[in-house]
């Protein structure tokens, strides 16, 4: 066996091939015969389906097996490594952890939606090899992701797990050291089905990953998470805004630019700090990021004199502009939930109108287009409904159904005309926000993908009117 494959296109004479189930699953067998694969593992299953030849190893777990090579062929990993799940924040919670980590004299790196972090750089490379544009790459990638990092000298690693690359066990061969739930709302039930398998997704991370003995960070917010959590772990380190959590806030001001608060971990209290960060959910996101900090041995003073340095992510309630005193955001929000707290942050601290410009995917879960149409509506002033990748879906169909949930709402397509057209009616003391893509470059049209960034858009605006 030369070399171990699961693209069934690049199996060459000799290589082992690991037949992924998908609807073509019979014709890349056929393709790896014909390249001369010396193995080929398929599902057990198949086993009715296909001749038995030579090539072909019957298996339990094709997916797991996948895994378990990934390991074999790179074996190191850094000391200490952390996975994310949620539906919203994962990302942001990653970032920060890896400042926290960095503040802290570690050498950290994290890996996720946008990319890969080593300390402060933010890279889609390591050497020769691309980063894939997933938020969590296959098994193969994330391990010689691991192994690489590893001998560059990074001790501390967090990473982003997704729902499909839990349920797809793309991560079941690395060593956590711990893992975190930020969050639970309905995403992605065009692949999963129903939230409740989506749920189920997501704790696998929990039972199928993390030892029952290693930390494991969830909120007494969310009971349902925390009360499936405790089935498994009885270490958990608890976060949140209610103060039954072992980490909480109190004393929260909302400013323009910045929030102030009390800081609470296992009763002690650190007074009066402040973020460069707006909004409970940030909070929310900084708490589960203090929470995992402090269980890979991070002290509290550590962590309180870190504080102030922590940043947010690029694309996450971000300040991109003020233009003739409007102040003009981006934000990622892709989920009913998220809109509604990146749109309720700035219902605090906006004095003027709130304008909000978005819009849904295509070939994705439709259910939320009508919710995310009813928040918007509910929350801001104005709200201009705009394409958001549509892919293989009728854009102007995915507005109309938007527009079912926020029948006041301006329809403008081309997502560029949205954004000047936000601009230009509003006035000094109004706030701008562009949800969806945040630090995203493209747009999705069918097969054909167009350059687009919002963050640019805002950043050629004329503002000599």
């Amino acid at each position: 066996m030369r070399n171990i494959r699961t693209n069934s296109k690049n199996v060459k004479n000799g290589d082992a091939f690991i037949a992924i189930p998908c609807k073509e699953i019979i014709d890349h067998i056929e393709e790896a015969k014909r390249n001369k694969a010396s193995l080929i593992f398929v599902q057990k299953p198949m086993v009715n389906i296909i001749p038995n030849t030579k090539e072909i190893v019957i298996v339990d777990d094709v997916r797991l097996l996948a895994s378990r090579f990934a390991r074999l062929v790179n074996s190191e990993q850094p000391e200490h490594c952390v996975a994310i799940t949620g539906t919203n924040g994962k990302s942001s919670v990653a970032h920060f952890i890896r400042q926290f980590w960095t503040a802290c004299g570690k050498r950290a790196a994290n890996l996720g939606t946008v990319g890969i972090f080593i300390g402060d750089i933010l890279t889609k490379k390591l050497g020769d090899f691309q980063i894939p544009n997933l938020t969590t790459p296959d098994s193969f990638t994330l391990h010689k992701i691991l192994d690489f990092l590893k001998f560059d000298g990074i001790s501390h690693f967090v990473f982003e797990a997704s729902s499909h690359a839990l349920h797809q066990k793309r991560l079941h061969s690395v060593s956590l050291s711990a893992a975190a739930f930020t969050n639970l709302e309905s995403d992605h039930l065009d692949y999963h089905g129903t939230k409740d398998e989506y749920f189920s997704a997501k704790l696998r991370l929990f039972y199928e990953i993390l030892d029952s003995k290693s930390p494991a960070i969830a909120s007494l917010d969310y009971e349902d998470i925390y009360h499936h959590i405790s089935k498994f772990n009885k270490n958990i380190i608890s976060f949140g805004m209610s103060n039954k959590n072992y980490i909480t806030v109190d004393n929260v001001q909302n400013l323009s630019n910045n929030t102030v608060f009390d800081l609470i971990i296992d009763g002690n209290r650190f007074k009066d700090i402040k973020i460069d960060l707006i909004g409970k959910f940030q909070l929310m996101n900084l708490m589960c990021a203090v929470g995992v900090s402090y269980c890979s041995g991070l002290s509290c003073d550590m962590i309180i004199n870190a504080l102030p340095k922590i940043r947010q992510l690029q694309g996450r309630m971000e300040l991109i502009r003020e233009i003739n005193g409007i102040k003009v955001f981006i934000d990622y929000a892709h989920t009913s939930s998220a809109l509604e707290s990146v749109l309720s942050a700035l219902v605090q601290i906006c004095r003027g109108k709130l304008v909000c410009v978005f819009g849904c995917g295509g070939d994705r879960d439709k259910t939320k287009r009508i919710e995310m149409g009813k928040i918007a509506e509910k929350l801001a002033e104005a709200v201009i409904i705009t394409d958001d990748n549509p892919r293989y879906e009728d854009p102007a169909t995915i507005r109309s159904e938007i527009i079912l949930g926020c029948k006041g709402a301006v329809e403008i397509g081309d997502r560029k005309a949205a954004i000047k057209f936000a601009i230009d009616s509003s006035k000094s003391g109004d706030y701008v926000i562009i949800i969806g893509k945040g630090h995203e470059t493209t747009q999705i049209y069918g097969s054909t993908v167009l350059a687009h960034d919002d963050r640019e858009e805002v950043l050629k605006y004329d503002d000599s009117k």
